[in-house]
């Protein structure tokens, strides 16, 4: 099943709340829930909400990003290395490009494009391949076999090479696929809209071996979709019914949270977008304020307006 909840629609007690639901009303054991989610905050508000509705059952729920819960699976099954990311990780490819003496081409932009291809489950041959003829692509490219090799020697993974190796385990080797299906017979989704297709992927692959009784459960909103730059895909979410023909589809409309102003705004600017799922911003709360427009040049002329404005209205 996909929640399409809107901002403010009480997304993460529904996840709660679901949780809650299989374990005291249908009996099924907390360790074979699995919850997922992008950040380490929303993963703990996540936590800290199903402690009131499980007690001292909810640490026995696993409530994991979905990079945590790649960690895990992988020194579940033997592997050996350390994280590379941050600084370290910038560091460690800026040192491959000097050595082969690459100076047309920023470490940011290189890691940038290795990231999407990661996951976009891209290997360094297809990337190769896709790029063929872009003098440009095929620097990076090399760049790309160089810096995995290096890592591999060395025992590292990305945070990218976290989703890139579950997924080839998960796809290469059944028994550990129907392992992992039969652990967690249910997996919720949190923030669905910005998974990328490595993750969506992984997902499909722990289902695939599902039995009856099991489920999967998403919530997200294709409006709130805002990591397009990282490679992650709305279209996981607006083809859900397609990807999963059996599945039902529930609609948020209401927002707790927000005034009818603010709401309105909103809608006057989503209504352009051209691919969407239909539904209505709902609030049943006290009028607020107009909505404030700032117009800028720049994005420095941009964050001086919006602290001023912010002084001006915390000042009064």
């Amino acid at each position: 099943a996909a929640v399409v909840a809107v901002p403010g629609s009480g997304k993460t007690l529904t996840m709660t709340e679901r949780i809650g639901i299989l374990v005291k009303k249908h009996g099924v054991a907390p360790e074979n829930i699995l919850g997922l989610t992008f950040t380490r905050n929303a993963a703990q508000a996540m936590r800290d909400k199903l402690a009131s509705v499980l007690n001292e059952q909810a640490n026995r729920v696993p409530l994991l990003t979905l990079h945590s819960f790649c960690h895990s699976l992988l020194r579940s099954e033997g592997r050996s290395f350390e994280i590379l990311t941050g600084k370290d990780q910038i560091v460690f490819l800026k040192k491959i490009m000097q050595k082969h003496r690459v100076k047309d081409l920023s470490t940011g932009m290189v890691l940038r494009e290795i990231s999407l291809a990661k996951n976009n489950l891209i290997s360094v041959e297809e990337f190769r391949i896709l790029h063929e003829g872009d003098k440009t692509m095929a620097k990076i490219g090399d760049i790309y076999e160089i810096y995995d090799r290096k890592k591999s020697k060395k025992l590292l993974l990305d945070f990218d090479d976290l989703l890139f190796e579950v997924y080839h385990i998960l796809n290469d080797r059944e028994e550990v696929k129907f392992k992992y299906s039969q652990i967690y017979s249910h997996i919720l989704v949190d923030e669905y809209q910005d998974t990328n297709p490595a993750q969506m992927e992984i997902l499909r692959l722990l289902i695939e071996k599902s039995e009856e009784g099991s489920s999967f459960f998403v919530v997200g909103d294709d409006w709130q979709s805002i990591c397009a730059f990282t490679g992650a895909t709305v279209a996981n979410i607006l083809n859900f019914d397609r990807m999963f023909p059996k599945s039902k589809l529930f609609i948020l409309h209401r927002n707790y949270r927000s005034t009818p102003q603010i709401l309105k705004a909103c809608m006057n600017l989503i209504r352009h977008n051209v691919k969407k799922i239909e539904k209505t911003l709902e609030s049943q709360n006290d009028d607020g304020g107009q909505v404030i427009v700032l117009e800028s040049s720049n994005e420095e002329g941009e964050t001086i307006s919006m602290v001023s404005e912010i002084s001006d209205l915390v000042s009064r």
